[in-house]
């Protein structure tokens, strides 16, 4: 999930979440000022990053998101489900890095930081995020709290603007 995508990596993906398009008709839609081949090897890395597949429709080269293609979209273009997620968490300092790559993947993730480990976020969570918080659970003291009602929210709407 850290991986670095191409900047270029969600306008791809945006276009193919609806119907499979061609090679050329998503460069001309996406990037025309620059040379085919440029185009050419994104698609190859997203296709070997699992993003996209290749599919033949009568000879024209075509691409279709995957699942997992599906789900970074997600990610990257969240959506509110009316649940305020709030992950609180006290690791020891003696674990300083492990408390370092949370705070990455919470960001990653668009969590805010409310309060110094205290982070939320009010946009939906995939399955496989939640496993992963419940996996830290185990060893840390990592908790992802979802919340339907706060008395308040301006405070927390404004992080989100």
């Amino acid at each position: 999930m850290s991986r670095p995508f191409h900047p270029l990596t969600l306008s791809i993906l945006e276009q193919l979440k609806n119907k499979a398009e061609s090679y050329k008709k998503l460069h001309k839609a996406i990037c025309p000022q620059q040379p085919y081949k440029f185009f050419y090897n994104i698609m190859f890395r997203l296709e070997s990053q699992e993003l996209i597949k290749k599919v033949d429709d009568a000879g024209a080269l075509m691409a279709e998101i995957t699942e997992d293609g599906k789900k970074l979209l997600g990610r990257k273009k969240p959506v509110k489900d009316g649940v305020w997620k709030m992950v609180i968490f006290d690791i020891p300092e003696k674990q300083k890095k492990v408390r370092g790559v949370l705070r990455a993947k919470l960001k990653q993730l668009q969590f805010k930081k409310w309060q110094n480990s205290i982070w939320i976020s009010p946009y939906a969570l995939d399955e496989e995020i939640e496993e992963e918080m419940a996996q830290l659970a185990k060893h840390f003291f990592v908790r992802l709290i979802k919340v339907k009602d706060i008395n308040r929210t301006d405070d927390l709407d404004k992080l989100f603007n």
